[in-house]
C-alpha cells in the first residue's frame, strides 16, 4: 500500500512539473522578436521604399472582371459569383431565354450568363 501511495505522488508530481514545459510558447529557429498578436511588425523605411513599386503593381491587376471578355462558355464560373445575390429571373429582362433544365442565370458585373447548375460551366454570354 505504501508503494502505491509513493506510486502516485511520483506520478502526479511529475505531471504538475511537465505541465508548466508542455504550455510553454515554442520558440523559432531564427530568434527573431515576433509581433504581439494584433500588431503589425514595423517596416524599414528602405523595405517600405522598395516594396512601393510592387505595391502600386498589385493594385493595378485588381480591376473588375468583365465576363463578356475575360470568360467563354466551356469554362468553370468562379465561386465567388455562385451565391444567390448572383441570381437573375430571366422574365423581367427581354434578352434573356428561358434556361433550360439545370441552368441558370446570373449577373456579374453587368454581363448576363448562363450557366450549369451542377457543374457551374458557362453555356452562354450576353454582355450588358
Amino acid at each position: 500500500m505504501n508503494t502505491l501511495i509513493k506510486a502516485i505522488v511520483l506520478s502526479i508530481s511529475a505531471a504538475l512539473v511537465a505541465a508548466p514545459a508542455m504550455a510553454a510558447p515554442q520558440h523559432s529557429q531564427n530568434h527573431q522578436p515576433q509581433p504581439a498578436h494584433n500588431q503589425k511588425a514595423p517596416i524599414p523605411y528602405q523595405a517600405q521604399k522598395d516594396n512601393a513599386p510592387a505595391k502600386h503593381q498589385a493594385q493595378q491587376h485588381k480591376k473588375a472582371v468583365n465576363p463578356s471578355r475575360d470568360w467563354h462558355a466551356g469554362q468553370k464560373v468562379p465561386s465567388q459569383y455562385l451565391g444567390k445575390s448572383y441570381k437573375v429571373d430571366h422574365s423581367k429582362y427581354k434578352k434573356l431565354t428561358k434556361p433550360g433544365k439545370n441552368q441558370q442565370w446570373i449577373k456579374v458585373n453587368g454581363d448576363y450568363i448562363l450557366t450549369n447548375i451542377f457543374s457551374h460551366t458557362i453555356i452562354k454570354i450576353i454582355g450588358g
